[in-house]
């Protein structure tokens, strides 16, 4: 009975506070996604241009890509909750901003200080996430925190369109006003930094915080004894400048799930970008119907995903998730090339099933390396790193597939899609570690 009982407990995975934070991720990127899917729309309703439109995204993207350099280092040392609110307060007046102004010179002001709060935002999240969560069920609990993201990509593109498109378009703003605020009272409310005791009694943060606790007396006598040793006998040689930034910034052994994530990551952005463009143009009667069936197997894949993350062989998995991109990619070539007659649009609809396992299943695996194979004290400035890869990514290849469509059409840019989920995948056999993903 002893035993059973202490299994449960050392097993159990969900919390107030891990809800809590499911729900500040929700919130967070529905506003990402919000702002990215409604402001063409809003500029095209008030006067703008698409250019602005775009120029806008660009700035968005590399405001977040700075961001997440700052991040690692501001969350590891400064702290979680610390991050959370910053990223509230920015993601707050970014949005509130262009209710007061949104034209030229200001537009760009507001894309970039949504583009830092989303960043801060979704970094400190996703850090608090791993810490309140055992580490046995790391990877069960990281897909369960991708909810937050499937279901942003379920709703907000929804609801953004539909709100920039009733009258005022500026509702557009009040909405995503509305999932700011709520970010910021979860992160107001977010305080087990402050009493870990809080926590799960498995969770890792409070496990490290206990460690630390009870041998801080050994610490500082290991310190006093250091401060007695004569240096002078074994001189350590001091990093420069640069060595120090990059230390503190990048996490190294995040590197092999950043590096397989930044070249499936070119795969996500087409769906995000251009998806929506392609079934236009293949004529099909709802685009938007992609998006939806996409995210509702997002978020099956990650309901289920607890039976095998943490089980399972990283490399199958990897297997899977980059076998589906290139099955996706392989459906969107043959429609494109109107290879299914009247299947195309059914066809269309049905990519968003193997595209949904693709990204459900691809992104936690691949945070899930980068978190577990990185000391607890770092995981800021790995998850800081991976959400870079992400970042880095999207903005490089939302140009390259826009330049490949306008040259050479659809089909050329989705071979491209698939020629790099295969080099994924085999970045993977060379990278990931050979006997699962734990440390």
């Amino acid at each position: 009975m002893n035993m059973t009982s202490l299994t449960a407990k050392k097993e159990k995975l969900w919390s107030p506070i891990f809800v809590t934070i499911l729900a500040m991720l929700l919130f967070s990127f529905m506003v990402g996604q919000g702002v990215n899917c409604g402001s063409t729309v809003y500029l095209e309703r008030t006067g703008g241009t698409v250019a602005l439109a775009g120029i806008g995204a660009m700035i968005f993207s590399a405001a977040a890509g700075v961001m997440r350099i700052c991040c690692g280092p501001l969350v590891d040392n400064r702290g979680r909750r610390f991050t959370l609110l910053i990223g509230a307060v920015f993601l707050l007046v970014g949005t509130i901003g262009p209710l007061v102004q949104n034209s030229g010179a200001l537009f760009i002001l507001w894309r970039a200080l949504q583009g830092i709060g989303f960043s801060a935002a979704t970094t400190a999240a996703n850090t608090a996430a791993a810490d309140v969560l055992p580490f046995t069920r790391l990877g069960e609990g990281i897909g369960y925190a991708g909810l937050g993201q499937a279901a942003s990509m379920a709703i907000g593109p929804a609801l953004a369109l539909f709100l920039v498109s009733s009258n005022p378009p500026e509702n557009l703003y009040y909405g995503l006003i509305a999932c700011s605020i709520l970010f910021l009272l979860l992160a107001l409310i977010c305080r087990y930094e402050k009493d870990p005791q809080l926590l799960p009694e498995t969770s890792e943060y409070r496990v490290r915080w206990e460690q630390e606790r009870g041998s801080q007396a050994q610490l500082q006598e290991q310190e006093r004894r250091a401060k007695e040793t004569d240096v002078s006998a074994t001189p350590t040689p001091s990093m420069g400048f640069l060595h120090r930034l990059l230390d503190s910034i990048f996490e190294p052994t995040a590197l092999r799930g950043t590096a397989v994530i930044t070249f499936m990551s070119a795969g996500f952005t087409f769906s995000v970008f251009y998806m929506g463009s392609f079934g236009n143009s293949l004529g099909v009667a709802n685009a938007g119907l992609y998006y939806t069936i996409m995210a509702v197997v997002m978020i099956g894949v990650r309901l289920i995903s607890g039976r095998f993350m943490d089980s399972a062989s990283p490399l199958q998995l990897m297997g899977v998730a980059a076998g589906s991109g290139i099955a996706a990619f392989a459906l969107a070539i043959g429609c494109g090339m109107q290879l299914f007659g009247s299947l195309t649009e059914p066809l269309f609809y049905a990519i968003g099933i193997p595209f949904g396992l693709f990204i459900g299943l691809g992104m936690p695996l691949n945070q899930t390396i980068a978190v577990k194979l990185t000391p607890p004290k770092r995981w800021g400035a790995a998850n800081a790193l991976f959400m870079l890869g992400i970042d880095i990514s999207g903005a490089a290849f939302s140009v390259i597939w826009g330049f490949l469509i306008e040259s050479q059409g659809y089909p050329l840019a989705f071979a491209g899609c698939l020629l790099l989920q295969v080099i994924a995948f085999v970045v993977a056999l060379i990278v990931y570690p050979k006997r699962g993903a734990r440390t």
